[in-house]
This record gives structure tokens, sequence and C-alpha cells, in this order.
């Protein structure tokens, strides 16, 4: 057993020292080990592998083990980083999740807001609502209580409809005449009511029927239709013209005769005829006006038919102004370009100016005296006037 021992011994140091020339000299330890291997007992082989693999595995796990562990470190790191990027983006998303909680509650409260608001204004108009139609009710209750009382309800009825249809016939349809003639049937009415108490009325009733009395009564239809005939019959007036001379009417020329013998004669009845020719006098008492021509006849015309039209406009609006310088300017263009020696033009000017006479007078009142009292009286039945004056 020493023996092997020995035996032993020489040899592992002899393959520490192949190994270590291995490192050194990889070509030589590689044939030394062959040979080493080769003389060597079996025993001794095994033990030699069973050290070079214990030299290669503790090279081999220490590039592991540092591989595993910079793995591990990559690893870790890599993982703290995404849990920071993971931390950054949950608080991210609650900031974000905040701000659209709040921006959601801002509408959801002004919708509120806003249907608190609606609700109340319903209260309010409904509360309003009520009180009117109470208070309609309350009147129209009374209304019908006085009616009761005062038999001459409806006769207050029909004065205060026909002062209302005279102010239409007065302020819009011109019509003074028959506005007077409804005030008087309107007061006809009251005083078939014999009630003494009514005098403030019929008083209030005389002054309006006095006022729209005194307004001059223009007959505006009728001067609508005279103008429009004049407005027809435009185009048959005759123009002035200025007429050629007449040869049957001016005195006959001798004759001139074929005898040569009488040549002296012909000859100064020639030289006479030519003279008369050549000059024409003639007298005028009116205004020379160049010939119109044919366009210019249509547009004189048609402004005279244009100046009527607006004098009838003038006359509707009872502009006095207007309506005068019309039919003056109208006058005055027939007068200058028309023959006045014709019947038609005589008449035409005549009715114009007849028509320059007309006076358009408008109502000076806005509203009739009677209009209030006859609503206190229709409303309660008497006059709160006299019982105010009374106080």
């Amino acid at each position: 057993m020493d023996n092997k021992k020995l035996d032993e011994t020489p040899q592992e140091s002899q393959t520490e020292s192949n190994s270590e020339a291995s490192v050194e000299q990889p070509s030589q330890s590689v044939s030394a080990d062959t040979t080493g291997l080769n003389d060597a007992s079996p025993k001794q082989q095994v033990t030699t592998e069973t050290r070079v693999e214990r030299s290669g595995v503790s090279w081999g796990f220490l590039f592991n083990l540092i591989f595993i562990l910079l793995l591990t470190f990559t690893t870790v790191g890599g993982g703290y980083y995404l849990y920071q990027e993971l931390s950054i983006q949950k608080e991210k998303a609650q900031a974000l999740s905040v701000e659209l909680k709040q921006a959601l509650n801002e509408p959801s409260q002004q919708i509120a807001k806003l249907d608190r608001a609606q609700q109340q204004l319903t209260v309010n108009t409904q509360t309003e609502l009520k009180q009117f139609t109470d208070n309609q009710r309350q009147l129209t209750e009374r209304v019908a209580k006085l009616a009761q009382r005062n038999p001459n309800h409806w006769m207050a009825e029909e004065a205060k409809y026909l002062v209302r249809m005279a102010g239409n016939k007065l302020w819009l349809e011109k019509n003074p005449s028959t506005s007077a003639s409804l005030l008087k049937a309107a007061d006809d009415r009251i005083e078939s009511m014999k009630d003494p108490s009514l005098t403030p009325l019929r008083k209030a009733l005389a002054t309006d029927i006095s006022v729209v009395s005194s307004i001059k009564s223009t007959d505006i239809s009728g001067t609508v239709l005279m103008l429009d005939s004049m407005i027809e019959h435009l185009h048959t007036l005759p123009l002035n013209r200025v007429e050629a001379a007449n040869t049957a009417n001016s005195p006959e020329t001798e004759q001139m005769t074929a005898s040569i013998d009488d040549w002296k004669a012909n000859l100064a009845k020639s030289w006479q005829s030519i003279l008369d020719d050549f000059v024409v006098v003639r007298k005028r008492t009116t205004d020379i006006t160049p010939i119109l021509t044919p366009d210019q006849q249509w547009y004189l015309v048609e402004n005279i038919r244009n100046k009527l039209l607006q004098s009838q406009l003038a006359l509707y609006r009872q502009d006095q102004v207007n309506y005068r310088q019309s039919i003056t300017l109208a006058s005055k263009w027939i007068y200058q370009y028309f023959d006045l020696n014709s019947p038609k033009v005589e008449e035409t000017l005549s009715a114009l100016d007849a028509l320059k006479t007309l006076e358009v007078q408008t109502a000076t009142i806005n509203h009739f005296q009677s209009t209030p009292l006859l609503q206190q009286l229709v409303v309660h039945g008497n006059l709160l006037v006299v019982e105010e004056n009374s106080l």
C-alpha cells in the first residue's frame, strides 16, 4: 500500500505538472498527457480524468455564475424600471380620471342648476297664471252682477260699438260725415237710457260730434275718378303744331297766258309768285314752342300721366302740398305743349284749375273724449268720474 501511495504521489505530481504544462503549452500537454495516460495504469487514468473534469467544471461554473448574476441584475433592473414606469402611468391615469370626473361634474352641476331655475320659473308662471285666472274670474263675475243689476248694459255696449265704428270711419276711411252720424247714433242710445248721471258722457259725445262735423268733407272718390278720366283721354289731346301755309286759303294768283305778246305780263306774274312763296309772314299770339318728335311726345304724355297719378296718391294721403304741386305741373305742361284752340284741351285745363282749389282737410283729433267714459259705463255700470267729483 505504501508503495502504491508512493507510486501514486509521483504520478499525481506528474499529472499536475502535465496540466500546468498544458496551460502554457497546449500542444505539448496533449502529447504528454497522451503518453502519460498510455503509460499509466487504469486507476491513474481515472484519477487524472477526474482532476481534469474538476478543473473544467470550475471554469464553466464561474462563467455560468457570472452570466446568471448579470442576467439577474439586468432582470431586476428592468423590472424596477418597468415598475417605475407603471407607477408613473398609474398616477397619470388617476390624475386624468380625476380631471374627467371634474369635467363631467361641471356640466352636470350646470344642468342641475338650470333644472332648478326652470322648476322655479314654472312654479312662478303657474302662480301668476293662477292669479290672473282668479282676477279674470272675479272681474267676469263682477261684470255679470253689474249687468244683471243694470238693465241698460246692452245699450251702453251698443253705444260703445258705434263710437268705435265712428273712429274707424274718421281715421281709416277719412269720412268725417259718416263718423259724425255714428256719434249722433251713439248719443241717441245714451239718451234713451234716461239716466241723469250720464250727463258728462252726453257732454263728451256732443264735443266729439261738434269737432268731427267741423271737418270739411272732401269727395276723394269723385276727385280720383275725375283724374282717372283725364289720364285715359290724354292721348286724344292735340298737340300745338306750326301748320304750313295753305294754298287754298291764299289769294288766287293770276294765270299766265299762252300768247307770246304777253311775255312782259307773264314775267311779272312769275316774279310776283316767286316773291310770295319765298317770304311768308305770319303772326302768333302764343309762345313759340319747337315741334316735338314722336319720342318726345310719348315722354310728354307719360310725364303728365305720372303727375296726375301722384296727385291721386297725395289725395289719399291727404297731402295738400304735393297734391297741388302735381296738379299745377300737369296743367302747365298741357298749356305749353297742347293746342289751346281745341275744346278738349280747354275742358281739361278748366277741370285742372277747379281741382287746384280743392282743400284736403285732415282730422285734428286723434281720440274721442267719450271713449273712456263709455268704457267705465260698460265695465262698472256707472261713471266713476261722477263719484270722484262728488267726493
